[in-house]
């Protein structure tokens, strides 16, 4: 048996050398080249110009964020005292445009990092 594993080896081999010999790389046509870099240099371009709108829609994500934020730490008593009472109704309205900014926020960070 351990003969017959060798020679079916053996066989294996020679089949794969032969046709690694057979085989003939094909570069395709110089049009077919030149057509695939241009495609390419029009992403590049299209990257290149687009980047600067994906920063500042990341830049204002950001401060959007840190804006709404900073509105909830600087009136953090207040909003512990009208959840402990009466919610107003600038605490509604409040955290109505709270969830807004965050969820379009969250649509904008999604739709630049889609296209990029």
């Amino acid at each position: 048996m351990s003969n017959n594993l060798q020679n079916d080896d053996s066989q294996l081999d020679l089949l794969i050398t032969n046709m690694a010999q057979e085989h003939q790389a094909q570069l395709p046509s110089p049009g077919v080249i030149w057509w695939r870099a241009q495609i390419q240099k029009k992403l590049a371009e299209k990257e290149r110009v687009e980047r600067p709108m994906m920063i500042m829609r990341m830049v204002v994500l950001a401060l959007s964020v840190a804006l709404v934020a900073g509105i909830l730490v600087v009136n953090w008593r207040e909003i512990g005292a009208m959840a402990g009472g009466q919610l107003g109704p600038f605490f509604v309205l409040g955290t109505f445009a709270a969830a807004a900014l965050v969820v379009a926020g969250s649509l904008l960070f999604r739709e630049s990092m889609g296209k990029s």
